[in-house]
This record gives C-alpha cells, sequence and structure tokens, in this order.
C-alpha cells in the first residue's frame, strides 16, 4: 500500500508529486519509468521544497517506479541524494516497490548510499516507514 499524498503540494506531475505533510516529513511519490531529465527535474524541486520548509525528514514512495536506468542511478548515488543531505535530511525512508526489478535498482542505490548524517532505511510499508521518520 503507497502513501496517501495530503499537505503542502511542491510539485505535481505525472511522474513524481511532492508535498511536505502535517508533519512536516517532505514525501515524493515516484511513477513508472523516470527519464532522467524527468529524476533531475523532481530531484531539484525536492531539494528547494527541502530547504524552503527546513524538512529533515524524508518519505520517497517507489512503490510504484519501475527500472532505473543505469544514467539515472549514477545521478541519484553522485548528485542528487548528496543534494539532498546537504540540504538537511536527517531520515530518509524509502518504500520499496512489490516488482523485483525496480527493488533490485533501489536496492543498489541504498547500497551504496553513505552521505553525511543521513540515513536510508527501506521498507515495504508506508505505516513503517512513516514511524521510523516521525521517531
Amino acid at each position: 500500500m503507497s502513501v496517501t499524498l495530503s499537505g503542502k503540494s511542491i510539485l505535481n506531475e505525472k511522474f513524481v508529486e511532492i508535498v511536505v505533510d502535517e508533519n512536516n516529513i517532505i514525501v515524493a511519490k515516484w511513477k513508472g519509468y523516470l527519464k532522467p531529465e524527468d529524476l533531475k527535474t523532481g530531484s531539484l524541486a525536492l531539494i528547494d521544497g527541502i530547504k524552503k520548509h527546513k524538512v529533515t525528514s524524508h518519505f520517497s514512495d517507489q512503490t510504484t517506479l519501475k527500472v532505473l536506468s543505469k544514467e539515472s542511478q549514477e545521478y541519484l548515488v553522485t548528485e542528487a541524494l548528496p543534494k539532498i543531505a546537504q540540504a538537511g535530511v536527517k531520515k530518509l525512508g524509502v518504500q520499496v516497490a512489490d516488482d523485483v526489478f525496480a527493488k533490485a535498482t533501489v536496492d543498489k542505490v541504498n547500497a551504496t548510499l553513505k552521505i553525511g548524517n543521513m540515513e536510508v532505511k527501506t521498507f515495504l510499508s508506508s505505516q513503517e516507514c512513516n514511524e521510523w521518520l516521525k521517531a
């Protein structure tokens, strides 16, 4: 079950919806096959939202995300995730897709992630992810 989005809208596109919820957690729901330019657009909006709202927790809902290209994986690890950490995020909770191939690419990205003070954990349920982010 994926997260229900409500709160202050940051970006609403066919490939991602980003909001800041009532707990001041920035939530991104990524959708489908992401083109590298879509991932970059979404990531930049996410980083701006983190800075603007002084967010320290990020919920990345990847339940409907499809396989990420090598280019997108590299962008996440080398550019987007370090900038998310630098913007102030301390906890990044990722709800993974049921799709075994999509999950494999998410796990590959997260396995290489050791950035500053940002802790990354993957979850199968939105409830577990939210509980960890709020703790």
